[in-house]
């Protein structure tokens, strides 16, 4: 099995569904393949993030006989005379309200966790990104510390356009960029250097689902993440958080 193999049957692999000679194939491939690895990683953590994030609720035997015992004893359920069907309406609406509130609670739970669940493995699939890109060869596909080359290499590579600027005169120069692949999407990925290290800035179309604000350590890496009009950004580098950050705040400054 190849990556493209492997990563195609990830989601079937996390629930169980592959067959023993596909589950053996793949497996064997992961022992060798660390960026696969850490994608099928984080995608049990995802789901089990999300598993223990959606909230359980279940009454306690002693509130459910009470429910039960005062249901029986309400006169309004005899059904002995018209006046009562208005009292039997009554309850049967309170009772509806009450399950239309527990289903709204879990579907807010979640949609909570969902999101949470999203942004942990978005965290998980840059990291993989950013890993990758330092092996030999695999950092740019443009090299160059001038703004106006390198955005203008993704024209007609992608259908937006990644805000490109050089961050010298801060301590974070352009190196230049190359494509990526994240969230299920082509992204650029602009590569900046600090000291002896890079950061890899990844952008890529919102559609509709923004990543939050959020800083992240995961292995030794920060990640800092933002969304800002139609676009999500997420940063990557092993520098020290509070180094990262300045890098974000002073890129989110000069692209506003």
């Amino acid at each position: 099995m190849n990556c493209e193999d492997v990563r195609a049957l990830l989601e079937a692999h996390a629930d169980g569904e592959l067959d023993l000679v596909r589950q053996l194939e793949l497996e064997a491939h992961l022992e060798l393949c660390p960026d696969c690895a850490l994608k099928a990683r984080g995608l049990v953590e995802r789901r089990t993030a999300l598993h223990e994030s959606i909230p359980r609720f279940k009454a306690p035997r002693q509130l459910q006989q009470q429910v039960l015992a005062s249901v029986r004893s309400d006169p309004a359920f005899d059904g002995s005379s018209a006046q009562s069907r208005p009292h039997i309406r009554w309850s049967l609406w309170n009772l509806g309200g009450m399950a239309a509130s527990l289903a709204a609670a879990l579907f807010l739970g979640y949609s909570w966790g969902n999101t949470r669940a999203r942004a942990d493995s978005l965290v998980g699939e840059a990291i993989a990104d950013h890993v990758r890109s330092l092996q030999g060869g695999h950092l740019l596909d443009v090299i160059s510390t001038d703004q106006h080359t390198v955005k203008p290499w993704f024209i007609g590579k992608l259908d937006f356009s990644p805000p490109v600027v050089d961050l010298a005169d801060a301590g974070f120069p352009l190196a230049g960029g190359r494509l990526e692949r994240l969230d299920g999407r082509t992204a650029a990925a602009l590569v900046f250097h600090r000291r002896l290290h890079s950061i890899n800035l990844l952008v890529w179309p919102a559609y509709g689902t923004p990543v939050p604000v959020r800083h992240s350590l995961t292995n030794g890496y920060n990640v800092e993440s933002w969304s800002s009009g139609a676009l999500n950004f997420m940063a990557i580098s092993e520098i020290p958080s509070s180094e990262l950050e300045q890098f974000t705040d002073v890129y989110r400054n000069r692209t506003q």
